[in-house]
């Protein structure tokens, strides 16, 4: 029971096959760990669709000035619309360094609490558990592999979450725009989208590897 529990490498290796066909779904196990700071979490929502909002806006803002403010009729809106411009980038970095902030505080809060319940684990796991598992590898799981948890459940995921909500404003403003060039840029997109998926699924397995040989390493 105690090798299952964590460093039998059979079992580990048995967890590594499950992981790649889970996809994203063990990161569901991280979801009663950032429940515990719902406040954090809602500023973080808050002001990612607030950052990414004010980004979208940022080309409209562009578009009415050149469209108006550089007209003999308009000229006097020029400074309006500068203004304007002023205002929303003061509102996009202010949402994105609150933003950054909050989803930083999780990532330390939620990998904090994780090691202490893996120490407190590792704790309470009987003597001939330590006989045969590697120091390095439990040392490895405390400290560098709770350092990738951290990565995605803090920049990592705000970093998607904001891509999401910005494609899908985009792709809105896009076909309301242009539908005609708009169809143009959806068709390049699986051209685009595909070469990546495979370039991060070699770099999961090199990650992978690496981790394993720190482990060894240590």
């Amino acid at each position: 029971q105690d090798k299952k529990a964590l460093g039998d490498p059979v079992s580990m290796g048995n967890q590594t096959e499950e992981t790649k066909r889970a996809g994203l779904r063990p990161l569901a196990r991280l979801l009663p760990y950032i429940l515990r700071y719902k406040g954090h979490v809602a500023g973080a929502l808050i002001f990612l669709v607030m950052a990414a909002t004010t980004m979208l806006s940022l080309p409209l803002a562009v578009r009415s000035m050149l469209d108006n403010g550089f007209s003999k009729a308009n000229a006097s809106l020029i400074d309006s619309y500068f203004f304007a411009l002023f205002a929303i980038a003061a509102l996009l970095a202010i949402s994105s360094s609150m933003r950054y902030y909050f989803v930083i505080w999780l990532g330390e809060r939620i990998v904090s609490d994780l090691r202490q319940d893996v120490f407190a684990h590792l704790a309470k796991l009987s003597a001939s558990f330590y006989d045969t598992a590697k120091t390095g590898e439990l040392v490895s799981r405390l400290t560098a592999d709770t350092t990738q948890i951290k990565s995605a459940a803090g920049a990592t995921a705000s970093m998607a979450l904001r891509s999401m909500v910005m494609i899908t404003g985009s792709i809105i403003g896009m076909v309301y725009t242009s539908p005609g060039l708009s169809l143009i840029v959806l068709v390049a997109i699986p051209i685009i989208v595909l070469p990546i998926f495979a370039f991060g699924r070699n770099v999961r397995r090199k990650s992978r590897f690496a981790q394993d040989k720190l482990a060894d390493a240590t």
